[in-house]
């Protein structure tokens, strides 16, 4: 499995699940993510959000896409929520989904995630075991 199979696994799964863990209670909820050239994942979201404060508290995620053919893939890695103009400018063109939500890059609101992938499992359609995938 290389990283351009879980871009694509990752660009047909309708949303993404983030899971976060607080104070040893796990929260997980759907996302909209893009998956850059380097494997990196971009979303966003409002400032008053309270995954905000619970990303803030701990930093380390993992989120698990299924595809259409049920394909799934789980990536863990760190999170970081101080992207500035720049890349909430990017995202606002990758992803247009975002320009719902925010008016530019500049809009106080918006809260830019980047996850920095640490290790990323993938598994085929039906039961079976997570296979690592080379990063």
């Amino acid at each position: 499995m290389s990283l351009d199979n879980i871009k694509r696994i990752v660009e047909d799964a309708p949303h993404g699940a983030l899971a976060t863990c607080v104070d040893g209670q796990p929260r997980v909820r759907p996302m909209s993510w893009v998956m850059l050239e380097d494997g990196r994942l971009w979303s966003s979201t409002y400032k008053s959000s309270g995954k905000v404060a619970e990303l803030r508290q701990n930093d380390l995620v993992e989120i698990c896409f299924v595809a259409k053919n049920k394909e799934h893939v789980r990536i863990t890695g760190r999170v970081d929520i101080n992207g500035g103009f720049e890349k909430k400018e990017k995202l606002l063109k990758i992803n247009s989904k975002v320009g719902r939500h925010f008016s530019g890059g500049d809009d106080e609101k918006f809260i830019h995630i980047e996850v920095h992938p640490t290790r990323m499992e993938w598994t085929p359609p039906g039961f079976g075991e997570y296979h690592v995938v080379e990063m």
